[in-house]
């Protein structure tokens, strides 16, 4: 199994934040499958910090995320997936604006809530908080599909993961790519609800872009925000064809140069 490290980078994690999360002291109620577990655990820790306490944190995180990405509207084919990976991202990756203690430790809210399941003794609920926080997020290719699996490449990286996956991924088959987040828990690589696939026909030209971004040094999550804006491209100008949109550079869009497909 591939191992999944720290995408926000380590701090130190022996520090008490004080989050208060109103659950119960003990782990008896963690008893569900990986799955249901992470569900539960995040699904908590987005009621409590999407709350009305943290509406200018979210709102504000909201505005750098579409500001980076592309914004999407609701009535978009992009709004469901969009919405669910500004979530994780908000959860995983956004570094909150309190810092708990005082310390000057800005952390995301995944791992204010793992330190706090850990004071707590909660081990079962601190895990799974602390593999949301060190969850990975990328663009994959996807190898194959498998009984019960799916095998992905890290067209950043390089790494190549075997994802434990009992249901059946309508739409998806051996050689698409997307943006993806894969957890490390129990033993497992899972996937987070982060899917957000780009146009088969464009495949080549995605990768090839990718490449060229890797080879002028830019960062995993430039690219990612990179490419993510050229999805949200592809709904703007239909009368383009993908691959001319993944190959071209983006400033160039919307001015008249490039003409319909």
């Amino acid at each position: 199994m591939t191992a999944i490290g720290n995408a926000n980078g380590d701090g130190d994690r022996d520090d008490e934040l004080g989050v208060s999360m109103d659950v119960a002291d003990d782990d008896l109620r963690m008893t569900g499958t990986r799955h249901s577990v992470l569900a539960e655990v995040f699904d908590d820790i987005l009621a409590h910090f999407g709350g009305d306490d943290y509406a200018d944190e979210i709102a504000e995180a909201r505005r750098q995320f579409d500001e980076r990405r592309g914004r999407v509207f609701e009535d978009e084919e992009l709004w469901e997936p969009w919405t669910q990976a500004f979530l994780e991202w908000y959860v995983t990756e956004w570094p909150l604006s309190r810092d708990g203690d005082g310390d000057g430790a800005k952390l995301p809210a995944a791992a204010h809530v793992a330190r706090e399941a850990e004071s707590m003794g909660q081990r079962r609920r601190a895990a799974a908080a602390w593999a949301w926080h060190r969850s990975h997020r990328s663009i994959f290719e996807v190898r194959a599909l498998k009984a019960g699996r799916v095998e992905l490449l890290d067209l950043y990286g390089g790494a190549e993961f075997s994802v434990l996956e009992e249901r059946t991924m309508v739409g998806v088959s051996a050689g698409d790519v997307g943006e993806m987040r894969v957890i490390g828990f129990e033993e497992e690589v899972l996937f987070a609800r982060t899917f957000c696939f780009h146009p088969v026909d464009a495949r080549k030209a995605i990768i090839a872009r990718i490449k060229d971004l890797r080879d002028a040094n830019v960062g995993r999550y430039e690219i990612l925000d990179t490419m993510a804006s050229l999805r949200v491209r592809c709904e703007r100008y239909r009368h383009v064809s993908p691959t001319r949109i993944y190959q071209a550079d983006p400033t160039t869009l919307g001015q008249g140069k490039l003409g319909p497909r």
